[in-house]
This record gives structure tokens, sequence and C-alpha cells, in this order.
């Protein structure tokens, strides 16, 4: 599961497409991150949302609050299409460079401390290692714009997130019922009985002796097509290996510790904190965004496996890679079954256009949709020949 970034693409996508009208959306209760001190050992803070909670939080010192309240009023005035708004400072301007300066030389400008950036650039900017040190300033200012706007996108906002009402399975729910009202057709792979009509090597694309799709055949049936579109699964002689993603699934029957007791809620686990090169990331939702019952919770905690694992269970892999995510779960006692998974990042061989099957990327190990978007995105102008200009309403 991954929430969903208020401001972000998907929320354009669905506006614009009016999917948006089929479904119900709920605010995320609450956006975490993960510390680690000597003094301290490891806590969960809460990412501030308005001035107020800003002022009274314990993740910065009051000296590093003054600079951060600077630094986040500067990047919410920024207009990044108008370079005359790039000037900083008080009394003595300095024009920031932000098209040809990198992330390290942005910040050693603004003079943060290195756990403020660690926030900013792991919670805020959401990305998921140290690569926004060579990343274009612009495009480091530009997300973390994402995340301010999102925190006001609709009323009510208590994190950046939003979630479905009954899961994300409402998804795909929305785009069928939309597609019939234009006359798709969806068929789901069960008969009258329930049980499957074809298995993974019933399924095969037809091709014509140019190599071009020409249709889907199922069993002895051929649907014909000018195109198909599917993801990793489906074609993993068309795809080649990225990595791995280990996952720990729990059932809960309390909210997350150090939460506040968020029904609902995000916690980052940024890589420095955990000796990790890539972040853990921890998802937990339950009966206010109706995917548990009452008083029960589930949480997802993933992250990329670092290391060799042939050989290793699931849960092994998932012991060495997400150990601190895992303590916090099952210290906090509400811990009813954990199950564990891995699997494999596949993405395309190739864009699609040669053979007319386009396949989409592996899901990240990422709490929300900000990637996968942009793979969906990439998809469209590879079908299409151009981008999906999105006007809300439209």
């Amino acid at each position: 599961p991954k929430f969903i970034m208020a401001g972000g693409k998907l929320v354009k996508v669905l506006i614009h497409t009016k999917v948006a009208n089929y479904m119900e959306f709920k605010p995320v209760d609450g956006s975490f991150v993960y510390r680690h001190s000597d003094k301290k050992g490891g806590k969960v803070y809460k990412v501030p949302i308005t001035p107020s909670e800003a002022l009274k939080s314990s993740l910065l010192g009051m000296v590093e609050k003054t600079r951060m309240a600077q630094f986040t009023s500067w990047v919410a005035s920024v207009k990044t299409d108008d370079p005359k708004t790039w000037s900083a400072g008080g009394v003595m301007k300095t024009k920031l460079p932000l098209d040809t300066m990198n992330g390290r030389e942005f910040f050693k400008y603004w003079k943060l401390e290195a756990g403020t950036v660690e926030v900013l650039t792991h919670v805020c900017a959401l990305y998921r290692d140290n690569s926004f040190n060579e990343a274009p300033a612009l495009e480091v200012v530009t997300k973390m714009q994402l995340y301010l706007e999102s925190m006001t996108r609709f009323a009510g906002m208590t994190s950046p997130y939003l979630y479905p009402l009954y899961g994300l399975g409402e998804l795909p729910q929305a785009f069928a019922r939309l597609a019939a009202v234009h006359g798709g057709t969806y068929m789901l792979n069960r008969d009258l009985d329930g049980t499957p009509v074809f298995g993974p090597d019933d399924l095969k694309v037809e091709y014509d002796p140019e190599g071009v799709c020409v249709g889907l055949k199922v069993k002895d049936v051929v649907a014909r097509t000018k195109m198909v579109v599917g993801d990793p699964s489906y074609f993993p002689d068309k795809c080649r290996r990225r990595g791995k993603v280990v996952r720990a699934i729990a059932l809960l029957s309390q909210p997350l510790p150090n939460t506040n007791d968020a029904p609902s809620c995000q916690v980052i686990f940024p890589a420095a904190q955990v000796n990790r090169t890539n972040d853990l990331y921890l998802f937990c939702c339950g009966a206010s965004h109706k995917v548990a019952p009452q008083s029960r919770y589930v949480a997802f905690l993933s992250s990329n496996v670092e290391g060799e694992c042939d050989g290793m269970s699931a849960e092994q892999v998932a012991q060495r890679e997400l150990n601190v995510g895992l303590n916090l779960l099952t210290n906090g006692g509400g811990v009813v079954r954990i199950f564990y998974d891995v699997y494999e990042l596949l993405v395309p061989n190739s864009d699609g256009d040669a053979d007319r099957v386009f396949i989409s990327e592996s899901f990240d190990p990422t709490s929300h949709f900000e990637t996968a978007i942009n793979d969906v995105l990439a998809m469209y102008k590879r079908i299409t020949g151009s981008d999906l200009v999105l006007e809300e309403g439209a």
C-alpha cells in the first residue's frame, strides 16, 4: 500500500480523468521520522504541519527552528520558473543559481544542520537516498514545494497525504466503473464457481510476422488488440532484474508506538539513522480508513535488499534489513501476527514502441505514490507519443 501526496500528480490524474468522482479520500493522520542519537537512542518524531507544531516540536533546537522557518518561508515564496525570485538573505541579498547549483551547494548556503537537511530531503522532498546532493537545486526546491502545497491542498489536512476509504482496491474499481461508462469491458480471472480461468502459462501475446502485437491469447481464444499494457509479472522474459524489495506485513491491535496513537501514519527511517544506504518506510492504517476492524491496524514495513540473500528465508532477510523498524513494531506489544515477503524489482528491457507491448516497473518500497505515478505518466507518453496535460475538471 502507498499513501497519496495531496498535491501530487496522482491526485491531478484522478481529478483530470474524473476517477476521483467514484472514490472517497481521507487525510492520513500524521507523518513521522525516526532519529537516533547516542544519548536518547532511537525515537520517532512527528513532522510538524503547522507553525505552532513546529515551535513545540523537539525535532529541532530553538536556533535551528529559526533557520528552518526562514528556509521554508523562502521555499514557499520562490517561483521556480522566475529567476527574479531566486534571491535569498536579509539585508544583503544573494541570488541563488538554482538551475546550475546542486543540492549540496544549495544546503551549504543555508547553513542548516545535517539532521535538518536529512528531514527536509528524505521526509519532505522524499529522496530515497543521498542522491539529492548531486541533484539540481531547482529539483530539490520543487519537491519541497510539493510537500508544502500538499499540507494545504484540501481542508482539514493533518499531513500531506491522503488515502482512499476502503483501501487502494478502490483505485482499479473506480477506473473500471468509469471505463464501463465509456464502453470498456473488464474480465476477471474467475469462473462462475470462483476458480481461476487461466494460469500464468495460459496467457500469451500474439505477434504478426514483423514482431508487432496483434492480440492476446488465453488458452484457445485470441482477443485482438493493437497494444498490450501490463505489469512485469506478466512478462518476465521482457524484463530485467534491478534488485529486490523486502516487506514485513503486520497485523496490530493498537497504533504504532510513539505516534500519538495516530490511526493512520507514515514513518520514514532515513538511511543514515539506521546504518543503511536506503531508507526504511513504515505505513500504518486502520478502521478510520475502513481497511481494518475497530481496534485493529495493518502496517507495512519495507526497503530495498542491500545484501546477498540467496538461500535465506523472507523472515531472515527482513530481520537483517528491517531490524530497526521491526523493533519499533514489536516493542509496542500490539503485534498480532507478522508476515514476510521478498520480491524482485523488475524493469522492462525496451520502451514497447517496436512491439506495442508496454510494461510498467515493479513497485518500489516507498510508502507513497510519487515514484509510481512518474512511471505511469512515462508509459502514457510512450503509448501516445505526447505528455498527459493535467487540467483539473477537464
